[in-house]
Parts: C-alpha cells; structure tokens; sequence
C-alpha cells in the first residue's frame, strides 16, 4: 500500500565534515528542524544530496539514518538511482529493509536518446521489491519521457505509482500525465519549484524542493489548501528572488543552501563535492542578501 505524501516533501542535503567525513549530527539536525517546521515526507538521498559523489557505504549509512531519526513519523522516499540495473537493485533493498514508504530511481541520461530500453531498465529494477516505485523524469534542458512511454511503463510495471517530473517545460507535463493516468497516480515537481504556484494550480501532489526552506514551503502550501491562493501567492513572491538566484544551476543551489543551513545552525559547515562551483565577492554579497531575506521570511511565517 502506498502511503501517497501529500505538500512539500524535502531532498535532504549531505552536510560534510572539515575533513569530508559525513556528518551525521548535522543530518539528524536537518531531519527534526525539517519536521518540526512542516515537511510532509522526505526523500534521500537524490541530486540536492550530491548523491553523485557519495560511496556506496555513505548512501547506506545516509539512509538509515534518516530512517531512523524519522522513525516512520512522515513518509519516506529512498533515492535508488543508478546506471546500472545491479546498484539500483541493491539500494531498493535497502529501501524495503528500512521501511521506506516508497523508492526512487531516475531515468538514466543515456536511455533518453534509446526510448526502447527504458521500459525493460525499470521492470529490471522493479523485480528487486514489491516496494512502490517512484520515476525520477529528470532532463534538466528536455522534454524527458514521452506521454507513450509513461504509459508503457504504468502498464509494464504493477508497482510503479508516481512520477518526479523535472524538464522543460514541466507545468503543462503535470497536467498531460494526471489526465493520462487518474487522480491515484503520483506526480511531484522539484527543479521547477520557481512555478510552484502553477504546479498546485495543476494539482501536483507535492513539490520536492531542498530542506533548508521548508517553513516557508510549507506556508505557501497551508494557505493555498486553506483556499487562500492569494496570500500564497503573495508569500511566493517574497520568496521568488531567493528561487531565482539559486536555480541558475544545481552548484549554485546546493552551495546556497548549505550556506542558509551553516547560518541557521543546522549544519556546521559549507563543504561541499558538488565540482565546478566557487564563491566569489559578487556572488557572495548577493548570496548573503538573499539569506537575510529568506530568515526574514523565516520568521513571518513562525
């Protein structure tokens, strides 16, 4: 039985030590600040995880982790993902033995350009568990899987419930996918969260953003359920400049966030594998604006 998350359910990011050790404290730190201001579920660990740059060892202790300190108290999704068919098989294992509430496993880049393979890849992974699978459609400058194949894929596999969508554009593909397949199905949005708005205007079930704005997230939300899209919208747009800076690409977010979290006392230090990203005066002065500018919003909404 899936135990759909319904809201905001938040990617946990990997807080790491001076001497790039995980740091666990940190983590479960992550983990109660994200319950106790209003998160609807969890899933780890995924992209916002640097899930890329963790040890097959790493992403195990990450998960039981967060099982445990979650305790089954909110839904929790197992990010599985891998190219090959053997690692994903083994973490949706993992996934069955903590008791997750579902798990997660992202197309592979390479089988966007080789449609006919995807279907076989998951009914692969999918033999490993009964546990419900979650598609991540992640292309981050495409239009991801066509409508035929989604619908290939629900027919093909008994356990496959939802959806992550997260390509360009993703607005009009929420709609295309819940007429597709009913209000049972699962469909969330992440990387588009700059259109969260429009994603509950079109009835996803959850958006999956990071974990170091949750209040905030969670806010938005509770007035748009509440029937007031009007002051959620107007929140929203506080938040937008903050939404604007940090989606300029997945370094700058990840290196953003862990910088809020550092500020917020959840973690204690911004170090990060993500490559490629550097801080410099400019984008540092506008960094700590926006951080001002989110804890402000922070406490509005307490």
């Amino acid at each position: 039985m899936f135990r759909k998350p319904r809201g905001i359910v938040s990617v946990v990011q990997t807080p790491f030590e001076a001497d790039d050790k995980i740091d666990m404290p940190s983590l479960a730190r992550l983990i109660e600040d994200a319950i106790s201001t209003g998160v609807n579920g969890f899933l780890a660990p995924a992209v916002a995880s640097e899930v890329a740059y963790l040890s097959g060892a790493e992403r195990v202790s990450i998960v039981e982790l967060i099982a445990a300190t979650n305790a089954q108290r909110l839904p929790f999704i197992v990010g599985a993902s891998s190219n090959e068919i053997a690692q994903c098989q083994k973490y949706v294992r993992l996934a069955e033995r903590v008791g997750a509430t579902a798990y997660l496993v992202a197309v592979p880049n390479s089988l966007y350009a080789h449609p006919n393979q995807i279907v076989s890849f998951f009914q692969a992974v999918a033999s490993a568990s009964t546990l419900p699978l979650v598609i991540q459609d992640l292309e981050w400058n495409g239009p991801g899987l066509t409508l035929a194949t989604i619908e290939n894929l629900r027919m093909a596999i008994p356990t496959l419930v939802g959806l992550k969508i997260e390509t360009v554009p993703a607005g009009a593909k929420y709609t295309a996918v819940r007429n597709l397949l009913g209000d049972d199905f699962f469909i969330s949005g992440g990387w588009a969260i700059p259109q969260l708005i429009e994603a509950l205007d079109r009835g996803v079930d959850a958006m999956i953003p990071e974990s170091a704005m949750v209040r905030v997230y969670a806010a938005i939300y509770k007035m748009y359920r509440a029937g007031n899209r009007g002051a959620a919208l107007n929140l929203f747009r506080e938040l937008l400049p903050v939404l604007t800076f940090t989606n300029q690409e997945i370094g700058t977010s990840i290196a953003f966030f862990k910088r809020l979290l550092v500020r917020r006392g959840i973690f204690v230090s911004e170090r990060m594998r993500h490559p490629g990203f550097a801080w410099d005066a400019h984008n540092t002065r506008i960094a700590d604006e926006l951080i001002e500018l989110y804890l402000q919003l922070h406490e509005k909404v307490s």
